[in-house]
């Protein structure tokens, strides 16, 4: 018997036991299907996530020399006495110094790009008859784009005039009423009060002393114009500051040379942990480093923890389509014991008998793959839709399809398929031609 005539008694028995085969490669099907839709959706979810962390700190860590930063959660304070009494202040002991010459260290760093310092403080920002107590980041604004990407500003008159304007976020601004409409350009050269006129963004910024100093007033270096209302960007440390110039920073917040955060931006992602690690070795582990990449890090493998969970489901579908391939071929090897002592009589071996049946569970196995993968492809995209849809989520998540991945789900199944036809076809091959033909005499 030539492989051409074994295909064609394969494709006959396929053919007239449909049904079973049918339900055999459904329960195929879905198990591969399930386990390519899995692994792209988590694909997409890592990749969700890591383009999403990237953007909240592109190519940048952050040192800080504070355990916690410093932050406040009130909301709509006027009353000095509440700023005096009230515990949602923090106020942070500093562990290490960050000064120049910890910038000059990191600086020759290999990978390190740029160095940015800032201060970090609490401020009352006032505009118009609104007031909000707040973080503060005094940084350069010439490097303004270092830390926040997607701020684009031109003072026109360059360091002078840029020393009069601050960046505040949205959600600040909003808790402000402080609107689009009201946004100035930048200060001009000139008196501060005279340009200051000329726009209604203006805001006061004083430190906590002195507003907690009633004696004290309000003075025109204090003054600032609202260059911009900044987008939510993700990073928690953008999006609850405002940002002044870091000249004016230092006096407003009393600030010595010790700076308290260092944005260090990189230009080779593969030496980031070695400058984690020797930025923790050189401060003895006592600065807080926040940084993307180990974000990303940890919450992939929380993902791939879960879909590996859930694949295991997919998994024991498989198993349950295997154990349906066993007892598909094990029936088809009873139901057809004539033709098998039939065919032993006309001289067919035992090798030809076996391979005959491993031909018919191999064909399961490839159909229900190639069906499997078409259905993950569909259903990856299903399941994701349903999912963002019936918890109402705004997210651009997209499933990713490794074909890789894919290959090897493929490869598995069949070889799976190829094991579980094994057995029946080892027993299909024994039979002797004399016992199987006695039977119908």
């Amino acid at each position: 018997m030539n492989f051409k005539e074994m295909l064609f008694l394969t494709y006959s028995s396929l053919r007239e036991r449909r049904t079973r085969n049918a339900l055999t490669i459904l329960m195929i099907v879905m198990g591969c299907g399930l386990l390519v839709s899995l692994n792209s959706l988590s694909q997409g979810l890592i990749n969700f996530v890591d383009q999403n962390f990237k953007r909240i700190l592109p190519n940048q860590i952050v040192v800080s020399n504070t355990d916690k930063l410093q932050e406040s959660s009130i909301e709509g304070i006027t009353n000095k006495l509440e700023v005096l009494f009230d515990q949602n202040v923090t106020f942070v002991e500093k562990s290490m110094p960050l000064n120049n010459k910890t910038i000059t260290y990191l600086q020759g760093l290999d990978g390190v790009q740029s160095i940015n310092p800032a201060y970090q403080g609490v401020v009352m920002l006032n505009f118009k008859d609104q007031s909000q107590v707040t973080n503060v980041l005094a940084v350069d604004f010439d490097n303004i784009t270092d830390i926040i990407t997607t701020v684009s500003i031109d003072f026109g008159g360059g360091k002078a005039t840029s020393k009069n304007n601050v960046i505040i976020p949205q959600k600040i601004g909003e808790k402000l009423l402080l609107n689009s409409s009201d946004l100035g350009q930048g200060l001009v050269k000139g008196n501060l009060l005279k340009s200051i006129s000329n726009h209604t963004s203006m805001v006061t910024i004083n430190g906590i002393k002195d507003v907690i100093n009633s004696s004290s007033k309000p003075n025109e270096q204090n003054t600032f114009i609202v260059s911009t209302l900044l987008n939510s960007t993700g990073n928690p440390i953008i999006d609850n500051s405002i940002f002044i110039d870091i000249d004016k920073g230092k006096d407003i917040l009393e600030k010595t040379e010790d700076y308290d955060l260092l944005f260090i931006t990189y230009n080779d992602i593969g030496k980031v942990e070695e400058i984690v690690s020797k930025i923790q070795k050189y401060f003895n582990n006592q600065v807080t480093i926040l940084n993307s990449l180990e974000l990303v890090k940890s919450i992939t493998k929380f993902i791939v923890g879960i879909s590996t969970f859930i694949s295991s489901i997919a998994v024991i579908s498989l198993i349950v389509g295997s154990i349906g391939i066993v007892i598909t071929i094990y029936t088809s090897v009873v139901e057809r014991t004539r033709e098998i002592g039939i065919l032993k009589a006309l001289g067919g071996t035992n090798r030809v008998i076996m391979g005959m049946f491993l031909t018919e569970s191999i064909f399961l196995g490839i159909i229900g793959a190639f069906l499997g993968i078409i259905f993950g492809f569909i259903g990856a995209y299903l399941l994701l839709s349903g999912f963002l849809y019936f918890l109402n989520l705004p997210l651009s998540i997209y499933p990713v399809f490794n074909m890789m991945e894919i290959s090897k789900i493929g490869i598995a199944v069949i070889v799976l398929s190829i094991l579980s036809g094994l057995y029946p076809a080892y027993k299909g091959s024994k039979i002797s031609p004399v016992n199987a033909l006695s039977k119908f005499s």
